[in-house]
C-alpha cells in the first residue's frame, strides 16, 4: 500500500500522480482487482520509482493525451526506467498477453502459408501481426466465407469426441 501522507511536490491531484499510485497498487495491493495480472505474476515497481514520485516523474514526465503507461520492451518485466513507454491503446493491445479462456475453451486453428509454412495457433491477432495479414480476413477464412487470404489458408482444428470448447 502506498503511504499517502504529506507530499511536498504539490502534484497529488494530477493524473500523473494517479498513474504512479495505480502502478504501485496493482503490483503490491492484493485487494486491487488488477493485482492478479501484475503483483501475482511477480511484476514489481523498481525501488527508484517505488520510493519517490519525484523520481518517477523525472523519468516519465507528463502523460501525453490519449496515451497510457506501458511496460516495454519487456511486457513481462518490471516497471523501471529501462522498461516503459507512453503507448496508444492499440500499442497496449499489441503488447498485451493473449486472452485465455482455459485450455478447454480455446479455439485452435491451422494456417497453411503460400511458401509451405504451417502453423497451429489460437490467436488470430498474433498470426496477423507476425505474417502481416488482416485479422478480419483470417476470421472470414475460418468461417468459410473465403478460401484464401494473401495465399494463406486457415481452418479450425476439429474438436475431439467429448471435448468441450
Amino acid at each position: 500500500m502506498i503511504n499517502m501522507g504529506i507530499t511536498t511536490h504539490g502534484m497529488c491531484r494530477t493524473s500523473i500522480y494517479g498513474i504512479w499510485c495505480n502502478m504501485i497498487n496493482r503490483c503490491e495491493n492484493p485487494n486491487v482487482p488488477n493485482f492478479k495480472n501484475y503483483g501475482d505474476r511477480g511484476i514489481k515497481v523498481c525501488e527508484r520509482w517505488r520510493n519517490s514520485f519525484e523520481a518517477f516523474y523525472a523519468d516519465v514526465g507528463n502523460k501525453p493525451e490519449g496515451m497510457s503507461l506501458d511496460r516495454w520492451p519487456d511486457k513481462n518485466g518490471d516497471y523501471e526506467p529501462t522498461n516503459w513507454r507512453w503507448a496508444t491503446t492499440q500499442e497496449q493491445r499489441i503488447n498485451s498477453r493473449p486472452k485465455s479462456y482455459g485450455l478447454c475453451n480455446q479455439r485452435w486453428f491451422y494456417g497453411h502459408g503460400p511458401s509451405g509454412e504451417m502453423i497451429i495457433e489460437n490467436n488470430q491477432s498474433h498470426v496477423a501481426r507476425i505474417f502481416k495479414l488482416n485479422r478480419t480476413s483470417i476470421s472470414t477464412c475460418l468461417c468459410g466465407k473465403c478460401a484464401y487470404h494473401k495465399g494463406w489458408r486457415f481452418q479450425w482444428i476439429p474438436k475431439q469426441k467429448g471435448e468441450t470448447r
